[in-house]
């Protein structure tokens, strides 16, 4: 799948509109997920001129707020001083209005002089924008030059405008005193900065089709790496600051071994290996850094024993009326859930968020639709899986036939949730907190809802189905080359799913 390119949104009056979410690292410093504003315009070609401009401005703003402050060369502010004189005369180059307004202007403009507040108050926020149109992170003396610079500026085109007013219409011939802003950015002065990085790898990702929670989980690692480093120059980073940041996350947070080799270190290897590929930095130093991972030491299955799974689903067919002020969607998931992932290997994530619309018949079987169209798949491909005929006699059709349509197992809401969230996942938490909570399965060497899927692959074997049956209904890949072969029918996988034998929750410790 590939993801359609961003453009303006049509909204009911025919305005079209600009719409982009705002980065997950810097939603705190926005103050805002997402940015929504009008184009000003009915017409598409027009607003698409526009988009393209907002979004070219937005990401000089992103850039600037990931950059580390550094202070700027006095031609650099007078430059950028330069713009906001330009915009001025532009604004008014035809119609200055009347010269007694000049005058008092320039009156005004005069008893700022050497007042520092009143020039913060009336140039701050000024500075502050040009700074983030052009992607500039600066240091606190240069934005007070700049704001000096600024005052001038407004001063010299005050005074044109009010020569213009009086009828003299001769160019400024001081206009041409402001120098272009032509010295490099920040990233290339100091070398590309690891969010550029970031920025390049997380394109393709998405590009790819890939799981959007992906970049949402890399952003934090990078953070915090580059939090540790104390800059964001690549071309800085060395292997000896990977390996000693490693270090740091094991020891000092006491994050586990497999976490900072999978999770942190993972991400720091992609990040620095597009920048390699994409020819922006010449080595990736994350290459020669490794952590060791001690092998496991299992004292238990990973999936629930019978008497655990047994228990689990008879509370889940009690839920529903189970006492207390449990809302309705959470008593539907704590009955569902357990059963469709005790039958289908499936993560609980992708069951947390099926909807109406993904139960669905293919040649007289009854299946439900895993599809990253419904949120997150970790393989980032869709598969139809068949429905055990035990969960079609408990009634869970007729249940989804009652629903109004959409997700089944959470309630929709317009509510913006923290980055890295979704509704699904928060209702597969719930499903963990009850199993722990309530159900009273608290061994910490079986997680509630993954459980499932050890269990399935077991119970697989035991009855004999086959290899290739069991990855394609849980959606595993074997990364073999034979797979690419032939496909899984929907009479074969039902075949197999068949085979898997009912769960007796009347005789706890059994299966039949």
């Amino acid at each position: 799948m590939v993801l359609p390119m961003p453009s303006p949104q049509k909204s009911k009056s025919g305005v079209y509109y600009f719409r982009q979410r705002v980065p997950a690292d810097l939603t705190r410093k926005v103050g805002k997920a997402e940015l929504l504003y009008s184009l000003r315009t009915k017409d598409p070609t027009e607003a698409k001129a526009r988009f393209a401009q907002e979004a070219a401005k937005v990401a000089m703003r992103w850039k600037a707020l990931r950059a580390v402050p550094e202070p700027l060369p006095h031609i650099q502010l007078v430059a950028l001083a330069g713009e906001l004189y330009r915009r001025q005369m532009a604004l008014l180059r035809v119609e200055p209005g009347e010269p007694e307004l000049w005058v008092e202007v320039l009156n005004l403009l005069g008893r700022l002089d050497g007042d520092s507040e009143a020039l913060e108050r009336w140039y701050g926020p000024t500075a502050d924008e040009l700074l983030l149109d052009h992607g500039l992170a600066t240091d606190a003396a240069s934005r007070i030059r700049l704001i000096q610079e600024a005052h001038t500026a407004y001063r010299q085109a005050a005074e044109q405008l009010l020569r213009q007013a009086r009828g003299d219409y001769r160019p400024d011939p001081n206009a041409d005193r402001f120098p272009e802003l032509t010295a490099p950015s920040q990233s290339a002065a100091k070398g590309i900065t690891i969010g550029d990085l970031f920025d390049l790898w997380e394109r393709d990702h998405l590009a790819d089709g890939k799981s959007k929670r992906t970049p949402r989980d890399h952003r934090q690692k990078i953070d915090d790496f580059i939090a540790y480093l104390g800059h964001e120059d690549a071309t800085r980073v060395t292997s000896k600051d990977v390996a000693d940041w490693t270090q740091g996350l094991r020891h000092e947070r006491g994050l586990a071994a497999k976490t900072v080799s999978d999770k942190y270190l993972s991400a720091l290897r992609s990040v620095f290996g597009a920048g390699v590929s994409k020819f922006k930095i010449d080595r990736n130093p994350v290459s020669p850094v490794r952590v060791k991972v001690p092998k496991r030491v299992r004292e238990r299955s990973s999936g629930y024993t019978d008497d655990e799974a047994v228990k689990v689903l008879k509370a889940a067919l009690e839920a529903p009326d189970a006492p207390g002020n449990t809302s309705p969607v959470n008593r539907l998931v704590y009955r569902w859930l357990p059963w469709i992932c005790a039958y289908t290997g499936a993560r609980a994530g992708e069951i947390a968020q099926l909807r109406k619309e993904d139960f669905t018949v293919e040649h007289g079987v009854h299946c439900i639709r895993i599809t990253p169209e419904a949120g997150s798949v970790k393989s980032g491909e869709y598969r139809i899986v068949p429905l055990h005929p035990h969960l079609v006699e408990q009634g869970l059709l007729k249940m989804v036939a009652g629903s109004k349509g959409g997700p089944l197992f959470y309630a929709e809401s317009k509510r913006q949730r923290k980055a890295g969230s979704s509704r699904a996942g928060y209702a597969r938490g719930k499903v963990s907190e009850w199993v722990r909570d309530t159900v009273g399965i608290t061994d910490p060497r079986v997680q509630p809802n993954h459980a499932w899927r050890h269990r399935f692959k077991t119970i697989a074997r035991d009855v004999g189905i086959e290899h290739r049956y069991m990855d394609a209904i849980q959606g595993h890949a074997d990364g073999s080359a034979s797979a690419e072969y032939g496909e899984n029918t929907m009479k074969a996988l039902y075949r197999e799913i068949q085979k898997l034998p009912r769960y007796n929750v009347e005789a706890p410790g059994k299966r039949r």
